[in-house]
Formats: C-alpha cells, structure tokens, sequence
C-alpha cells in the first residue's frame, strides 16, 4: 500500500501516497478484522480485556447500546474472586476454556500485540485488536496515539509535511522506520512495526549515540525515575548533572528517593515544561499517562511550567535533552528554543503520543537549528516508543 519513489529532481527519496489515496482503506480493513456488527446484535457476548480504566468505561458505553458485556479479563490472579462494577472478572485461561466464542475486546495500545495473540492462539475466533476499536469506536475506546491516525496521514495537507520530514533523516535506517510507521497508522497491520522493532536502549540509543563522561542532561517526563536507571547504569555513574522533570506528585515521590543516592548531581524538580512559564492544570493518575488536561478535559489540579530556556540560566549548559511529556514536546522544544540554538544539546524526543508527531518533531527541530543530523527508532511492537534524535555533527558516532 506505501511506496518509496525516487524524487529525481530533488534527489532524495519521497513516499509516494498515489496508491494510497486510490485504496478503498476502509473497505480493507472490514476484511482483516471481525465485524462490529457481532457488539450490537444483541445475540453476542463481549469480554473486555485487561480490567483496566478504558476497558470499565468502555463497558457501560456498550451496554447503553445493547451489548451483553458479560465481564472483563486480566491476568492479575487478584482480581478473579472479586466484581468490578458488578461484573466479574475471568482469569485468560477461563476465557479461552469457557468463552472462546465471545467477542474480546482488547483495551490496551501497550500490550494489544501479546494480548492478541494470546487469545487467537488460544482458540478465540473474535478478538478485536485496539487500533480498530480506537478508530471505529472513538468515543468508547478513546486512545490519543491513535486518534485520527488514518486520517492524518491520508489528508493529502499533511503530504508535504511527511515528506520534508522523510528527508531530514540521516540514515537509511531512519527512513525505513519512518515510512513502516506512516505505513501502520494507515493499516495497523502490525508486520510494519515488528519489522521495526528495535531492542536496542530507548533515549541511549548505542547505535545512535555515545554518551560522554560530562554529561549534563536533562529528562523532562521523569515518571518515577526509570529513565534515571537506566542512565545511571549504562553512564556507570559517571556524568557531570541530571535534572528530572516529573509534574506527578506520586510518580515523583518515587524519583525523589531514586535521586537521593547522589543529591549532588541529580536534581528532581516537580513541574512540567512548556514553551513558557505560567500554570496548567494537570490529570494526575500517578502512571505513565498522567498528563496536562488537553482542550475539554475536565478535573485536574494547577501545576506550575516552566521552559527550559529559563530553566537553565545560571546552571551548567545542557549536554542532552529527553522529552516524553505525553504530547508537550512541541511546546517544551519551543520553550528551548535558545539553549538548542547555542549549546546544541543531544535530543531523545519521543515522537508518537499524537499521530502528527511523527513528522512534526523532526520538522520542528530541524526549524530549531538545521544543523543536527536527524535519525528516528521504535521500540516496541506497539503504536507506542517512536523517538526522534537530533545529534550534533561534533558528537556523531565514527
């Protein structure tokens, strides 16, 4: 369905979007995946899987449509012996063994590949993967990783976008990664992430980059400290400062005490970045998805921002910059516009939280300052894990 021409007038490589645009997608897609007509036929039992916050919420908006949810799976052996909004809750094994020609609903973008497979090896005829739930039951299955997917690349506006990003990247490896992900927001065919599916290490990248021994980095989206790990135990505890940005204030107790074991050169501060100070209200969940309240969410407390370019005044010049900040990372580069301009930090920029991202990180940067060279990886069999990487000339790899 995607292809790569050569654009010969501009000498570099172009995806071509012609057979795209000529695909019946929709008409596709009903033939590799069960129909819905099974959720609202009043005859078909549904199971929705994991017992987590989007399989509950999913729940009461099918049965208001008439679907017999009989209840919901997980693999946490706690939860069999209890209700969940007065419904039960089956161990897979039970489901494969008891249920195997109910429709399972899969509510989970993080783990939708093993849970899949989980069931269709085991029996299930009907097991809906979360792509397609997200992008034919939006308001059931609500995902912003996958809102508007096919639409956003098929949108011929975006065309020039792609391709300006496409051509930014460094390596052939890059664009391979690049076209296989736009290739996926367009099919979910899950081929087109497995063949990408790098195991190497998310933000540290050996492949990518090699870190020296005077680093100075900063992690915006510190979550609990797992990035700090990670760092600490690939740099073998030698670097110059870390400063951890986490807004969450459970997830940030925990990278408070992660941090204490060196109070002189890793600094965790609770607050989010954004291309400028001021306050936003912020949905805790003490998870990885908490994140600053979007246009018509509700609920939240005020959080202070901050930008980087303030941040730093004073302070050690930065060496390199992670961002994953559950869709802020456009306003938090913008908020460093000069620290990127004048110190030319190493970026680690997750690139996948909205399907724009894709292409709009990379452009982004290369707005920023030109002079990076651009290469991108993914890292898990999921929509989740794209990041973008800027390296200066100076730090490339030999």
């Amino acid at each position: 369905m995607l292809s790569i021409i050569v654009d010969k007038k501009a000498n570099a490589m172009s995806l071509s979007f012609t057979n795209i645009l000529e695909t019946d997608i929709e008409a596709t897609m009903e033939h590799r995946f069960p129909s819905l007509n099974r959720l609202f036929d009043q005859k078909t039992p549904a199971i929705l899987y994991p017992a987590g916050r989007l399989s509950r919420t999913a729940a009461v908006a099918l049965q208001k449509r008439g679907t017999d949810v009989l209840g919901f799976g997980d693999r946490n052996a706690t939860l069999w012996e209890n209700l969940m909004d007065g419904l039960p809750v089956y161990s897979p094994q039970q489901i494969m063994e008891q249920y195997s020609t109910c429709s399972i609903l899969v509510s989970t973008s993080i783990y939708d590949s093993e849970v899949c497979e989980l069931f269709m090896n085991g029996g299930c005829q009907w097991v809906y993967p979360m792509p397609w739930l997200a992008h034919r039951l939006p308001d059931m299955f609500a995902n912003r990783e996958y809102k508007g997917a096919l639409e956003a690349v098929a949108n011929p506006r975006n065309h020039d976008a792609i391709n300006h990003a496409y051509r930014l990247f460094a390596d052939e490896e890059s664009r391979r990664t690049f076209a296989s992900k736009i290739e996926y927001l367009l099919t979910f065919e899950k081929r087109c992430l497995d063949e990408i599916y790098s195991r190497k290490q998310i933000y540290f990248d050996p492949e990518i980059l090699q870190l020296s021994d005077q680093e100075v980095v900063l992690d915006g989206g510190a979550f609990n400290g797992d990035t700090l790990e990670m760092f600490l135990e690939i740099s073998k505890g030698v670097f110059k400062e870390y400063h951890a940005f986490e807004p969450d204030s459970g997830s940030f107790a925990l990278l408070q005490q992660k941090a204490s074991v060196d109070p002189k050169r890793i600094f965790p501060v609770r607050c989010g970045l954004a291309d400028q100070p001021g306050t936003l209200r912020f949905i805790s969940t003490s998870a990885f998805d908490s994140q600053f309240a979007g246009e018509g969410q509700q609920g939240g407390e005020s959080l202070r921002v901050i930008s980087l370019d303030e941040y730093i005044i004073g302070r050690q010049p930065p060496t390199f910059l992670k961002l994953d900040i559950e869709g802020f990372e456009a306003s938090a580069l913008r908020g460093a516009t000069n620290l990127i301009a004048k110190h030319q930090p190493v970026l680690a920029i997750s690139a996948y939280h909205y399907p724009e991202n894709l292409w709009e990180i990379p452009n982004l940067v290369h707005k920023l300052n030109p002079g990076y060279c651009l290469f991108t990886r993914h890292y898990t069999r999921e929509i989740d894990d794209t990041v973008c990487y800027a390296i200066p000339r100076w730090r490339m790899k030999p």
